[in-house]
């Protein structure tokens, strides 16, 4: 009995022996760290003034907007209640306005939304004021395009037209599709 008593707490001291050893494994083991979606790096500013040069070095363009966001995921440019001056040398100024925008990853192209108008600002004329909803703008060839509705008012006369392709340096706006107006004499 006393054999079979001793053969137990040995028994018992190898099990505890054996469970703190596992134990111990256990904590050693370094706990794999918990992944979660990464946010990038990206920045936002407000109130921020974006200025585009021409070839020349002179100032092209100046964009201004309320927020400016990065989204790091794609690299593009969130904006909010934004504004385009575009100032070439010796033609006529164009400003383009809108309740957001976008200004793509490669930087290239300005896609303006909701409640676009943009105007000719030159003294000698009459403005030209083209709405529409949607608005890309090509800083690199000074070109304005859109697919969509769009209403001109111009010198008391209107025109309605789906597609415009504004060719901002030479002042020139080319209707694509639809095209109906009302001129005033």
């Amino acid at each position: 009995m006393i054999l079979r008593r001793a053969l137990s707490v040995l028994g018992l001291l190898v099990l505890a022996a054996g469970s703190s050893l596992l134990l111990s494994q256990l904590d050693s083991e370094e706990q794999p760290a918990a992944t979660g979606p990464s946010l990038g790096v990206g920045y936002y500013i407000n109130d921020a003034t974006l200025t585009g040069t021409g070839d020349d070095g002179q100032v092209l363009y100046r964009l201004s907007a309320v927020h400016v966001v990065q989204q790091p995921a794609d690299g593009s440019v969130r904006l909010e209640q934004v504004s385009v001056n575009y100032d070439p040398a010796q033609q006529v100024p164009w400003r383009l306005t809108a309740d957001t925008g976008q200004v793509l990853a490669d930087g290239k192209m300005i896609a303006l939304s909701g409640n676009v108008v943009a105007a000719t600002r030159g003294a000698d004329n009459p403005p030209a004021i083209v709405r529409t909803d949607y608005l890309e703008f090509d800083p690199g060839t000074d070109i304005a395009s859109t697919d969509r509705k769009v209403d001109i008012d111009y010198a008391g006369s209107t025109v309605h037209a789906v597609g415009l392709r504004a060719l901002l340096r030479e002042d020139r706006l080319q209707l694509l599709a639809d095209v109906t107006g009302h001129y005033e004499r």
